[in-house]
């Protein structure tokens, strides 16, 4: 499961807040500015304890809430695939003293389109990208090499990034010795993509982060 770390100091309207997801700070600073759902969505106003923000949207999938990047983005917007299990996020809203059953009952279930999303976003260029479309084609231009293994996976990859039509998928906590498929990026926040994930059994996993991947039933393609 990944890592959620929470923290304050200080009181009332001076009360600073900091948020750890894997031991790397999402968010340090007012309390306060951390949520928002100005737009009708529930939002986190993540600033990685720089003095930018960058707005993610909550979406739901199964017992997990998946945190989505806000588009449009410019090439400076930074994003980390973020996913809480629904009781991490009870305690955040909790020690935050918000009404987590409230607050997630306009939350919308995640589609496949978003989920597409938040498996290729770190693995832009630095091109301005306003909708899937613009961030397939950024992705595909920005690959420039394969592990090995992946190599052997590239229709399979091509495939996925062009057609993907998963409507059931399985959100899977992945292990550390489980296999890395990688490709390598010319351009962008990374340089290194971990596209999917091998377990010992050799089922093929598609890598949303370093703690969590989808297992759709089966992922075949036409040969």
């Amino acid at each position: 499961m990944g890592k959620l770390e929470f923290v304050t100091n200080g009181e009332f309207i001076n009360e600073i807040l900091t948020l750890k997801y894997n031991s790397q700070v999402i968010y340090e600073g007012y309390t306060d500015n951390l949520v928002t759902s100005i737009t009708g969505n529930l939002e986190l106003q993540l600033n990685y304890n720089t003095e930018n923000t960058y707005s993610v949207i909550a979406r739901k999938g199964g017992n997990y809430i998946i945190w989505l990047p806000k588009l449009p983005v410019g090439s400076s917007y930074k994003y980390e695939p973020i996913i809480f299990s629904v009781n991490q996020f009870v305690e955040l809203w909790s020690f935050l003293g918000y009404r987590a059953e409230e607050d997630l009952k306009p939350v919308k279930n995640i589609n496949k389109d978003e989920l597409q999303l938040v498996w290729l976003m770190k693995a832009r260029g630095t091109e301005q990208i306003t909708n899937l479309s613009d961030l397939i084609k950024s992705v595909k231009n920005n690959m420039i090499a394969f592990s090995t293994n992946l190599d052997g996976e590239k229709e399979l990859l091509s495939f996925l990034i062009n057609q993907w039509e998963f409507e059931n998928v399985e959100i899977i906590e992945s292990k550390t010795h489980w296999e890395n498929y990688i490709a390598y990026l010319d351009r962008g926040s990374v340089e290194e993509w971990t596209v999917f994930k091998k377990d010992k059994y050799g089922n093929l996993y598609i890598n949303l982060d370093n703690r969590y991947t989808l297992f759709p039933q089966p992922i075949s393609y036409p040969k």
